[in-house]
């Protein structure tokens, strides 16, 4: 698990079939203070979420995959929760 905020919305002319529809993710992984930490990922939400929300993603295919209903989807990240502030 990786504390993250979002920082785009990812739009795709030619996506899988798996995320099609979905909502998808720029999340740019931070630490406890909120500083920048790693590069940027791409994560599939099934909250939703805005520009500057505080998530925790997952960088765990199955979780993904099972969100999108195909266990073979490219999708590895996800979004499991929005934190409140």
């Amino acid at each position: 698990m990786q504390l993250a905020k979002i920082v785009g919305n990812v739009v795709s002319s030619c996506a899988h079939r798996s995320v099609q529809g979905k909502a998808l993710f720029l999340c740019q992984p931070i630490d406890e203070c909120g500083r920048d930490c790693g590069e940027p990922v791409v994560a599939i939400s099934p909250f939703g979420g805005g520009l500057g929300s505080r998530v925790v993603i997952l960088a765990d295919g199955s979780i993904a995959g099972a969100y999108v209903g195909d266990g073979k989807s490219p999708m590895r990240n996800s979004i499991i929760c929005v934190l409140d502030e």
